[in-house]
This record gives structure tokens, C-alpha cells and sequence, in this order.
């Protein structure tokens, strides 16, 4: 039996699925433009994030999921804390909305998505996360707005 293009874009999907990358919504929808549009979009990001930190990067499909992003969200906070003795310092030193901003920052790199800083003048989430020792992959996860 043949292996068709629809196998091909089904298995594909539900591999990226399966891994954590996309969400299932993704693989249920009958718009195939959509899935590759989501496929594409992940594809990319991976891509991205794997050149602006090589180290992190994995061949194994199995952690490129739900698994590296826990580890990645905890490398993050573990840096992040390195840096400053407690959250509550570094909301009294940089303001709060640079804390809550590194607070939807996490839970960006756990869901695997991304936040957008849209005030910079009122947040310096960017200029600490670029201190970070891995702040080259953290900022692949931001993206500024200018005011």
C-alpha cells in the first residue's frame, strides 16, 4: 500500500503533537494550511532556539517536548536566581512589571510559547535576561515592542 502525502502531513503532525510542540487542536483541525502553517511555525522556532544555544540542543525527539521545556524553564530560574538573591530583591530593584514580565517569561519557556515586552521603558526584563548565562536562548522567547 502506498505512502501518501496525507500519511506523510498526518504522521507529521502528530508526531510534533505527541513530542508537546503543537497543541492537539492543531492535529484535529481539518485545515491542512493551519496544521502546516503550525508545523512550519514550530519548526522554526526549534530551529532558532537550537542556534542561539547549541548546548541545549537535542537529537533525541523525546526531550525536544514537555521535558525540555521543564528543564529549560528550570535552567532559567535557576540562573535567574543565581543572579539575584530572591524575587522579591529583584522586583524592589527593577520594578514590578520587570518581575512579573520574568514571571510570564517561565511560563513562556514551559508552555513553550513566547511573550511580548510591550512597555520596554517600564520593564527591563530584556536587559536581565540577556545577562544571563544563557540569555542568547532566553531571548528567543521575547519579543520587545517599541513604544
Amino acid at each position: 500500500m502506498p505512502y501518501s502525502c496525507a500519511d506523510f502531513a498526518s504522521n507529521f503532525v502528530n508526531h510534533l503533537v505527541n513530542n508537546g510542540l503543537i497543541p492537539a487542536a492543531v492535529a484535529e483541525s481539518d485545515d491542512l494550511e493551519f496544521q502546516a502553517t503550525e508545523a512550519m511555525a514550530v519548526i522554526s522556532d526549534l530551529a532558532g532556539r537550537a542556534t542561539a544555544a547549541p548546548g541545549l540542543a537535542t537529537n533525541s525527539v523525546h526531550v525536544a517536548g514537555a521535558a525540555q521545556r521543564q528543564a529549560r524553564s528550570t535552567q532559567f530560574m535557576t540562573e535567574l536566581l543565581d543572579g539575584h538573591e530572591t524575587l522579591t530583591g529583584l522586583g524592589e530593584h527593577h520594578g514590578m512589571h520587570t518581575l512579573a514580565d520574568c514571571m510570564y517569561l517561565l511560563s513562556a519557556i514551559q508552555k513553550g510559547t513566547s511573550i511580548s515586552v510591550e512597555y520596554p521603558s517600564e520593564s527591563q526584563v530584556a536587559d536581565i535576561v540577556k545577562a544571563l548565562p544563557s540569555g542568547a536562548l532566553w531571548m528567543t522567547y521575547v519579543h520587545e515592542v517599541t513604544e
